[in-house]
């Protein structure tokens, strides 16, 4: 039995969500020329993404290039950004990190977000072998049962628990990725992304990671001076 298992978030821990987030624009730019003629919209998104105001950037890109715009249309606008097939890859030292700890014992992953939408990125990502077990936690119910709601980690637990040393949670996003992984007795390493997209979080009440780390090729000595 391995000494640790390892579980991860998927946005910002293995991959960059700022490069999803741009291929989606540039997916909504493409909408934009070929249902209205206008384009250019891809900086503008970009540069409200990196000024923190994700929730209203896409009314307000539609409405510079759409003025006569109606709930239908931006909802049909977010879609294209939610749904299409994203151009991303994984952090070098995330592939590095999933062949090494592959190796050592079985993986987990949980992550937040609709479930089509999350899939298409571990799909893209081509990584969803890697895992004997996946939680997309708003397919258990919805966005009620986004961390730090427990079912996703029980789940796991559950899955993993025949073959499992203790469980680790590596994650990006102290207000809500470890609240619950500290409370069951896991280990919670938060890794730290340059451009990360929850940048200016803030830890949620037990909900600060125990360890930190830059890079994921820093996992196996953090662990191993644990289990000294």
């Amino acid at each position: 039995m391995p000494r640790h298992t390892l579980v991860f978030d998927l946005d910002d821990t293995l991959y960059s969500e700022r490069q999803f987030a741009i291929s989606g624009f540039r997916a909504c730019e493409r909408w934009l020329e070929t249902r209205f003629g206008v384009g250019g919209v891809v900086d503008d998104m970009t540069r409200m993404l990196d000024d923190g105001h994700m929730r209203s950037l896409f009314e307000i890109a539609l409405a510079s290039r759409v003025p006569d715009q109606t709930p239908e249309l931006v909802e049909a606008f977010i879609d294209v950004y939610r749904f299409h097939a994203p151009e991303i890859v994984l952090y070098p030292d995330a592939a590095w990190a999933l062949d090494h700890f592959e190796a050592l014992g079985p993986l987990g992953l949980i992550t937040d977000g609709q479930a089509e939408v999350q899939s298409s990125k571990v799909n893209a990502l081509d990584i969803a072998g890697r895992f004997q077990h996946i939680v997309y936690t708003h397919a258990l119910g919805g966005r009620a049962f986004s961390k730090p709601h427990p079912l996703a980690f029980e789940q796991m637990e559950a899955a993993l628990s025949k073959q499992a040393g203790r469980f680790v949670y590596v994650g990006d996003n102290p207000a809500k990725d470890f609240v619950v992984p500290n409370a069951r007795g896991w280990i919670s390493v938060q890794v730290l992304r340059p451009q990360r997209i929850h940048a200016r979080a803030q830890p949620a009440v037990g909900g600060q990671a125990q360890h930190v780390v830059e890079q994921l090729t820093e996992l196996p000595g953090l662990l191993a001076g644990l289990a000294a």
